[in-house]
């Protein structure tokens, strides 16, 4: 009486930490859901790839690769989620060419539609342009958020922007730094003149007090990106 072998399984997981990460699936959450799938459906694992703080555009993503290239023959890669693989289309349809032409499947534990036929691929593409139009609002709401707690003197990074100190008494405020507020008047003001940004630079950087936090002079493409943040405030 012959056995029946078990279908081979690569789990892959992938986690990008936010702020509200507690309500996140981490990579141990994700690879044990998995390992649940397949034990209750007769998959064996052989493997596993963990990609932990990565974002779901990007491409170049070593572990995923590697479990794609480690693909047995009619195996699967089995992920809790088909967005834990990638959050646009172009990507999301690389990774399925790449599967298929191992010769094997992706199966998700959460969300997935099963099949293989031409409405099932739309349907996935789809949900693939769904996800990438999301991780794009969440992206937006993310920097909108940041600016809204800069404008109201938070701090939201480790190096306060020029034109700004740390709270010496709370660190999660910043006060204005009086010279630094100096020098970005200055520049703001020759701005206003229809001064060049390499005019700018070139006469900012006349005046050694004027130098950046580093100590050296000021490239013209920084007191751009400084003119274009303080602007956006007025």
């Amino acid at each position: 009486m012959s056995t029946k072998v078990a279908t081979k399984a690569i789990v892959y997981t992938r986690f990008s930490p936010r702020r509200n990460a507690a309500t996140c699936e981490s990579c141990e959450f994700q690879a044990a859901s998995c390992e649940q799938y397949a034990h209750d459906h007769g998959l064996k694992i052989i493997a596993t790839h963990h990609d932990p703080d990565v974002s779901g555009g990007d491409e170049f993503r070593e572990n995923l690769w590697e479990a794609i290239k480690k693909l047995p023959k009619d195996g699967v890669l089995l992920v809790y989620k088909r967005d834990r693989l990638a959050r646009n289309v172009y990507l999301s349809e690389c990774i399925n060419r790449a599967v298929r032409k191992a010769g094997a499947r992706i199966i998700a534990v959460e969300g997935d539609i099963e099949g293989d036929s031409i409405e099932i691929a739309m349907v996935r593409q789809v949900m693939a342009a769904i996800h990438e139009y999301e991780k794009k609002v969440i992206g937006q709401r993310t920097k909108w958020a940041m600016a809204q707690h800069m404008r109201n003197g938070k701090r939201m990074s480790r190096f306060p922007p020029y034109g700004q100190k740390v709270h010496p008494e709370n660190p999660s405020i910043l006060l204005t730094d009086d010279h630094e507020a100096t020098v970005i008047a200055r520049m703001l003001e020759m701005r206003s003149h229809g001064y060049g940004i390499s005019k700018i630079a070139h006469t900012i950087n006349e005046n050694p007090d004027n130098m950046n936090r580093m100590g050296i002079k000021w490239r013209p493409a920084t007191i751009g990106k400084i003119i274009r943040r303080v602007t956006k405030k007025l």
